[in-house]
């Protein structure tokens, strides 16, 4: 049975979705790589075209393959990640650097704490950090030779995590075609170099999103229910790692929510299930916490020095993401990091910094205008979904010549293609964008005309989350980053609603 609700979320999505494809082929918004749209749209209609017509040959739809592509993708994610190796700045250079102290037996000081008190999302990676600093000195190895190989893992497990969500909605062969491009968008990225928390979460939003699909479908009642508690506990280990899979709670919440209105139940269900639904909030975090004090005790901070009066609030971060800066290079920033405003409200006290991010709106509402306020933030979710690389080298000094070692051989041919500058770099960067607005694009037009179903429910309206959460706040395409194989799922498993030639063209 069909729901109103159900059906315009869909919809919903599936607009959204083809709106900053088509900006992102006609006119997008620069990001730290120039696309060059003479490479880039004729790659994307060529993968849309495939994705019409390709027909996936029989004896690619067995029950090994899935394995070994996820065994096989981890194996090249390492092997890229090894060898794409470089010092990183930002926030991943200074968490890694103070679990380095720590494990020297040097103590944190003063301005470490400020750090800790403005960003306590990052104790959880710092726990991951000393974990990785241990284990390497115990093999006389590099944190980094520890720790990119964990990326892989995650690569490897969100790889196969993509097959069993898409294979029982869709079938064998758009679930290898989704782990395929979900190798290509995320199991080969410049970002495998870098110990960070994407990564680290991804296996847990797919998961835990695999999950609540399995949940969600008809079955005993018994194994439903140990389903949907292991996703909400997939998805709270992933808030825990990192904040935006908040949405992925609230959007397995809402698809529960939706779901009950498309059979016939009698109230005391539908109640029944409302409380459920609570209660999973109630455990969601309730488990957050409890992670989020184990990540602590892991991390070896003190817990007392980290002031929770410090971290900026909500609104803040709401300010934050109306602002509006350039680079020297040209390109403009939406809603993204800015050095000024978080010196701005350190050491303030939380009425001051709510007062602040409160004046920083009311001027920006003030310049703009209802429309000026409209286009920006037009052009921020154009910005932020407009990027295939999902700002590849974009973060701190990344991108700044020698950042990567002289090398040759294999490692060499991998400098060139991920390297920001690397000879290859621009065509690797152009076709990849393709990739990504081919994923967009199938995912939107297939939404357009999809049947409601409650797994696509679920993943459409994660899709939206992130994307109010990058629009709202502060964010940037990396913010997107882990829920890329959502996307690509999403992707393959309303891909046989476009319109197609003939019944001979269906994967």
């Amino acid at each position: 049975m069909d729901t109103p609700v159900g059906r315009a979320l869909l919809r919903l999505t599936g607009v959204s979705l083809v709106a900053v494809a088509l900006v992102a082929l006609v006119a997008p918004r620069a990001v730290n790589v120039a696309h060059r749209p003479l490479v880039v749209v004729p790659v994307t209609i060529g993968l849309v075209a495939l994705a019409v017509l390709l027909r996936v040959p029989g004896w690619a739809k067995n029950g090994w393959l899935p394995v070994a592509t996820a065994v096989g993708g981890g194996a090249v994610a390492g092997a890229v990640g090894l060898m794409t190796g470089y010092r990183y700045g930002w926030d991943a250079r200074v968490v890694m650097d103070l679990a380095r102290a720590m494990h020297a037996g040097r103590p944190l000081g003063g301005d470490d704490y400020v750090y800790l008190s403005l960003y306590p999302n990052n104790v959880p990676l710092l726990a991951i950090d000393r974990v990785g600093v241990a284990v390497g000195q115990a093999f006389s190895l590099s944190p980094d030779a520890v720790l990119v190989p964990l990326n892989a893992v995650c690569v490897a497990v969100t790889l196969y995590a993509v097959h069993l969500l898409v294979v029982r909605v869709a079938g064998r062969g758009p679930a290898l075609a989704a782990q395929l491009l979900t190798l290509v968008l995320v199991g080969t990225s410049p970002w495998l170099a870098v110990p960070y928390t994407d990564f680290y979460a991804m296996p847990f939003v797919m998961g835990g999103v695999a999950l609540a699909v399995k949940a969600l479908a008809p079955g005993p009642r018994p194994v439903r229910v140990a389903l949907w508690v292991l996703a909400v506990a997939s998805i709270a280990v992933a808030y825990t790692i990192k904040t935006t899979p908040v949405v992925v709670a609230i959007a397995g919440v809402l698809t529960a929510v939706v779901a009950i209105f498309d059979h016939d139940l009698q109230p005391a269900r539908r109640a029944g299930v409302i409380a459920a639904c609570a209660l999973s909030m109630v455990a969601f975090v309730g488990v957050g916490l409890g992670l989020s004090a184990a990540a602590t005790t892991v991390s070896g901070v003190d817990s007392s020095r980290i002031d929770p009066t410090a971290t900026p609030p909500i609104l803040w971060w709401v300010a934050l993401g109306a602002d509006e800066q350039r680079t020297p290079g040209g390109v403009v920033n939406y809603g993204a990091y800015s050095r000024q405003m978080v010196d701005a409200v350190t050491g303030r006290d939380q009425e001051q910094m709510r007062a602040y991010a409160a004046g920083f709106l009311g001027d920006r509402w003030a310049e703009r205008g209802p429309g000026g306020t409209l286009a920006f933030y037009g052009n921020k979710a154009a910005w932020n979904w407009g990027d295939g690389l999902f700002w590849a080298w974009g973060e701190g000094p990344d991108s700044l010549p020698g950042t990567l070692a002289p090398a040759t051989g294999l490692t060499g041919v991998v400098h060139e293609l991920n390297g920001f500058h690397g000879s290859w770099y621009q065509w690797r960067a152009d076709v990849t964008q393709g990739v990504w607005l081919a994923v967009l694009l199938v995912a939107g037009l297939g939404l357009l005309r999809a049947p409601y179903r409650r797994e696509t429910l679920l993943m459409a309206v994660t899709v939206l989350g992130i994307a109010a959460f990058t629009l709202v706040l502060q964010g940037r395409s990396r913010y997107l980053f882990a829920f890329v194989p959502v996307l690509v799922a999403l992707a393959a498993t309303v891909h046989s609603s476009l319109p197609r030639p003939g019944r001979g063209a269906r994967v």
